[in-house]
């Protein structure tokens, strides 16, 4: 999970999808089928889902830029997001969030998977990690 850096009118924003946005994106716009089906297509609907995800990622990006110790910056609205991003802007803020999305579910992948060796030991003694036999 890395944040994505998306520019807009001088300012750019670390779009992160991390587990807060994503339970916020299930609160605005549901759970059903995948979180970029909100963000597709060509409708006023999906503009103004682009620019909510935008708040929401750049909003969770610059409290991980806080968490680090960055000065603080301004958090985006929605209605920055409406007024500035013009029809080109559109198509590169939804590859920035597509990159986010993606950066932020590859998560698991890119981080080395710790050993339990207590489990290792266990699953010795039982045979692979099935429960022993009772006699």
């Amino acid at each position: 999970m890395r944040p994505i850096p998306f520019a807009l009118d001088g300012q750019e924003y670390q779009l992160l999808l991390n587990g807060a946005a994503l339970f916020d994106i299930y609160d605005q716009f549901g759970d059903k089928g995948s979180v970029l089906d909100h963000i597709k297509g060509n409708s006023r609907s999906a503009f103004e889902a682009i620019c909510w995800y935008l708040e929401e990622l750049a909003t969770q990006g610059e409290l991980l830029r806080r968490h680090m110790g960055h000065d603080r910056q301004t958090v985006p609205s929605v209605d920055l997001f409406m007024t500035l991003l013009s029809p080109l802007d559109v198509s590169r803020a939804r590859a920035a969030l597509y990159s986010a999305i993606a950066s932020g579910f590859g998560r698991e992948a890119e981080q080395s998977r710790e050993v339990d060796k207590g489990l290792l030991e266990l699953e010795k003694k039982t045979g692979g990690g099935l429960p022993a036999a009772s006699t």
